[in-house]
């Protein structure tokens, strides 16, 4: 070939002299041999990435708190188009999981007689501490913005 000699980093082994001199029985011989060589090493080292890949996954996306049915929880309010509305919402109740990993969470409002059922994701959802809430609600003026 042109140029300089290639050497595989799966195969350190494999370099070819010359190519033309190979036959192809023997070519195949050879590659019946090193494919499937070749083949268990990628497989080990796409193992290896997906345990890290998964491992990093597993770092950052835990569960900072297990919501169980019937607790009370505050909502992101996702739709906050300006500045003045609240970041987050509540008190909302949870009725039941939807999945079994428990990421995705029916909830009402707590006042609400309608029956009206909402699904939220746990990312968009904390612990309803009531003092807490009121106390930041009630610091805030009609216009939105905090006093004090």
């Amino acid at each position: 070939m042109y140029g300089r000699k290639i050497t595989l980093s799966l195969l350190p082994a494999l370099e070819i002299e010359d190519p033309k001199t190979y036959n192809s029985e023997s070519w195949m011989n050879y590659l019946n041999e090193r494919i499937p060589l070749l083949h268990g090493i990628a497989i080990n080292n796409i193992k290896k990435a997906q345990e890290a890949q998964k491992k990093f996954y597993d770092k950052r996306s835990k569960i900072k708190y297990d919501y169980k049915v019937g607790d009370l929880i505050a909502r992101k309010n996702l739709e906050k188009l300006s500045f003045h509305k609240e970041r987050w919402s509540g008190p909302w109740e949870i009725i039941e999981k939807n999945n079994a990993e428990g990421t995705s969470i029916k909830i009402r409002q707590q006042d609400d007689t309608t029956g009206y059922l909402s699904t939220a994701n746990i990312k968009h959802m904390r612990i309803w501490y009531p003092e807490i809430n009121d106390a930041s609600t009630s610091l805030r003026g009609e216009d939105g913005v905090m006093s004090g």
